[in-house]
């Protein structure tokens, strides 16, 4: 009887400990591409800022809430896009995008890679980034 107690306490504690650590990635602000939408979405012709990351991932985690911020500060650009990607749920469209390590940041337009950024993670740093991409081809004659 202890033991399915204490089996059903750790359950549940794995449960919120997965629960917990999926929202600290969420955000109204951000989107969240799976499998199934991946491709879909990144080819509508919006230039998609895309986080390509695993929960567990102390990088992926300490960019979580300045990605968040990000998403907030470019919601009314019709043109930008903040999203993410969890490779440990998505593999598929992680291979794919050749996401060698985490977190990896990359601008895509109409479905194809357009730049990655390898630059600071500050949200300052990170939206002039995009914003110059998303200049670059939205501009063109």
């Amino acid at each position: 009887m202890a033991r399915a107690a204490l089996a059903v306490l750790l359950g549940s504690a794995l449960l919120v400990g997965t629960l917990a650590s999926s929202s600290e990635f969420t955000s109204p602000h951000v989107a969240h591409l799976t499998s199934k939408d991946y491709e879909e979405k990144t080819s509508d012709g919006k230039v998609y800022f895309i986080k390509y990351y695993a929960p567990w991932c102390g990088h992926c985690k300490r960019l979580a809430n300045t990605w968040k911020e990000l998403g907030e500060e470019l919601k009314d650009n019709p043109s930008i896009v903040i999203a993410h990607v969890d490779c440990t749920t998505d593999r598929d469209v992680c291979q794919t995008a050749q996401v060698k390590g985490y977190p990896t940041l990359k601008v895509i337009h109409k479905g194809e890679e357009l730049k990655a950024y390898r630059g600071p993670r500050e949200k300052d740093a990170l939206k002039t980034f995009v914003v110059e991409a998303a200049k670059e081809v939205t501009t063109e004659a």
